[in-house]
This record gives structure tokens, C-alpha cells and sequence, in this order.
């Protein structure tokens, strides 16, 4: 099949930092708060420091081999015939925030499956797991929003934050807001952690590669092998997944989230980005796909409805598919299936 994308990313980085730990082993990029090193909190680099990459699809009619058409566009992702998309430079966390590090910028723990309430729980699957290495679930899209300012505020400058609660950035949100239920601004040219947009999310979830029959893979990291979406008038089911070996959805999970990065990363180094928890995104969620030119999209300019995407534990192996778009019109409600991962502008 011929590469009918136009891409530029060079090789995944991951920075370095060494310290003692908060839970046991770590590794090289674990973030330090308060002199302790929280395992499992690296990121890594999606698009070089001085670089950028375009996507345009001057055809994406590859996806009839893994979608049928009656799917609807829903389920072709952000990256459509006649849409050319730009992203700046940006760094993607390499797993879903964990409850550990969720706790300790916090000051509380809201999941549903941590460690207190695993007891009356049977996982014949993750018995030699870190509880606290579980991705924080039952989390509003405020409170992905503050933890981000929290942690820019604990690990950079004040300046460094993206979340404002005005329109010329110069009071820091807080969750005192996030409380009443206030809207955010934001300002992406900050260096602070953030909330990856949809596209963002998109190209990392299908591993940033250069060769397009990379791309063709239903779940992040997974590659072509995984047959066709089928459609019938009861349900959408994939053919031949091999899902299992990258991610935690109903088919594997127990019926609960695992600890974080126990699956196969895809081509960047990314974890659970198909399965485990939905991941709430930044952009305000719009039906339609917009064809044209873009440089750094983030959504729909007006809306209630915020994007999650990544499916999670509790659902069937299609809706984990990274070509899967999915929102939530009550951002301000949790559910023990959603959860997120940090970003953040370099």
C-alpha cells in the first residue's frame, strides 16, 4: 500500500532525573516533589524541541480495510481526507496519571479501585500489582485541569502555568474555581503541564511514525494485523485483535484498572494509551471534523462537551480503538472509568 501521509518526527526522548523514590523502583525521568521520586511519571519527547510535523491525508480511504463505512465518521479520528494538521512541539507523560502522584499534588485519592477498596475485589490478574501504580480514576475534567496547574506550580514557575481564569492570563486557576464551576483559560505558549488536545493525543496514541502503514493499526501500538471493523445492527466488533498485549479493556481486565505500563508501549514509548481509563483531553468536542488547514487545533470554540478518547477497562476491545472519538457533556462528573495523562508545550 502506497504512504499517502506527509509526516516529519524524529526519535522519542526521555529527560533524566535522579533521586530517592516514593514507592520502590524508578526510572530515569521520574518526577521529584518534595525530594521523593514518584515512579512511573516520566514523559517523553513526541516532537523535537526545535521541530514540528504536518499531517495531511491527501486520501484516507485506508480506513475502509479496518472500518466499515456504516461506522460513521466518529470512528476515523481526527486526521480525515483534506485535513492538514501542524503540531508544535510537545511532550506526552508515558503513562496515565497514577493515583500515587494524583494523591500527592492533591492532598486526596478519589478512585474507586484504590488500595482500601481492592479487598473485597477478586483479580485473579494483577495480585503482584502496586495499588498505587493503578491510574487515578473517578476524576472530572476539573480536576485533571487543576492537578496540571498544581503540578506546574510544584515542579516549575508560577509564570510556567496554562490554566487562567481570565481571558488575559494573569490570575492561575485554582480549584477553588474549579469548585464554582468556572471555566478555564488557557495558553498553550506556557511550558507548564496541560492536557494534550485531541490531535495531539491522536498522534501520539498512533506512535508519531513516519511510515503509513504504521497508522492502519486499530489500537495504539499495534500495528496493521488486527483485521476489520465489522458492523451489524446490534454492535461493532473487531476481527482478530491482538489488543491484549497493549492494553486493559473488558475482554482482559477483571472487570478493574491494573497498574499502569504493565502492557507493550507503542512505537514512542507510550502505555495504556488503548484500554485502562479514558483520558480526558482539553478540547471542547465538536461532531464534525473540519477539513482544511490547522496549526495546533484544540476543539470546538464554544460547548459543553469535553473529548475523552483511549476506551478503558470497563469497555469492549472497539470502543479502544485510537481512531475512536468519544465525549462527555458533564465534565464536572466523574466516573471510575475516566481518568488522564498529562502534556505539556516545549
Amino acid at each position: 500500500m502506497k504512504n499517502q501521509w506527509r509526516l516529519l518526527v524524529l526519535f522519542p526522548v526521555v529527560f533524566v532525573v535522579v533521586s530517592c523514590t516514593a514507592s520502590g523502583v524508578v526510572q530515569p525521568g521520574d518526577l521529584v516533589i518534595d525530594s521523593l521520586m514518584y515512579e512511573k511519571t516520566s514523559d517523553v519527547v513526541v516532537i523535537p524541541r526545535k521541530g514540528s510535523v504536518t499531517i495531511s491525508a491527501v486520501d484516507d480511504s485506508y480506513w475502509d480495510s479496518i472500518v466499515s463505512e456504516s461506522t460513521g465518521a466518529m470512528w476515523r479520528g481526527v486526521f480525515i481526507k483534506d485535513r492538514t494538521v501542524t503540531l508544535g512541539p510537545y511532550a506526552m507523560a508515558k503513562y496515565p496519571v497514577t493515583q500515587e502522584l494524583f494523591t500527592a499534588v492533591m492532598g486526596f485519592n478519589p478512585s474507586h479501585f484504590r488500595k482500601e477498596n481492592l479487598n473485597g475485589m477478586h483479580d485473579s490478574v494483577g495480585t503482584a500489582e502496586n495499588p498505587n501504580l493503578r491510574p487515578v480514576d473517578t476524576v472530572s475534567w476539573f480536576d485533571a485541569v487543576v492537578f496540571c496547574n498544581l503540578l506546574t506550580l510544584r515542579m516549575m514557575r508560577e509564570s510556567d502555568c496554562v490554566y487562567y481564569t481570565n481571558s488575559r492570563c494573569s490570575r492561575i486557576y485554582t480549584r477553588e474555581d474549579a469548585d464554582e464551576g468556572i471555566l478555564p483559560f488557557y495558553d498553550m505558549r506556557k511550558r507548564g503541564y496541560r492536557l494534550p488536545t485531541e490531535a495531539e493525543w491522536e498522534f501520539a496514541a498512533r506512535g508519531g511514525n513516519t511510515s503509513a502503514s504504521d497508522w492502519y493499526g486499530a489500537y495504539s501500538g499495534t500495528g496493521s494485523e488486527n483485521g476489520r471493523m465489522v458492523h451489524d445492527a446490534q454492535h461493532y466488533s473487531f476481527v482478530d485483535t491482538n489488543l491484549d498485549a497493549y492494553g486493559w479493556y473488558r475482554g482482559n481486565s477483571n472487570g478493574m484498572t491494573h497498574e499502569v505500563g504493565t502492557k507493550l508501549p507503542n512505537a514512542l514509548g507510550l502505555y495504556d494509551m488503548s484500554g485502562g481509563v479514558w483520558e480526558w483531553l482539553y478540547d471542547v468536542y465538536d461532531n464534525e471534523v473540519h477539513t482544511g488547514t490547522f496549526k495546533n487545533p484544540s476543539g470546538a470554540p464554544t460547548g459543553t462537551s469535553r473529548v475523552l478518547r483511549g476506551g478503558s477497562w470497563y469497555d469492549p476491545a472497539f470502543e479502544c480503538s485510537v481512531i475512536r472519538r468519544f465525549h462527555n457533556g458533564h465534565p464536572y462528573i466523574p466516573h471510575f472509568y475516566f481518568g488522564f495523562r498529562y502534556c505539556r508545550s516545549l
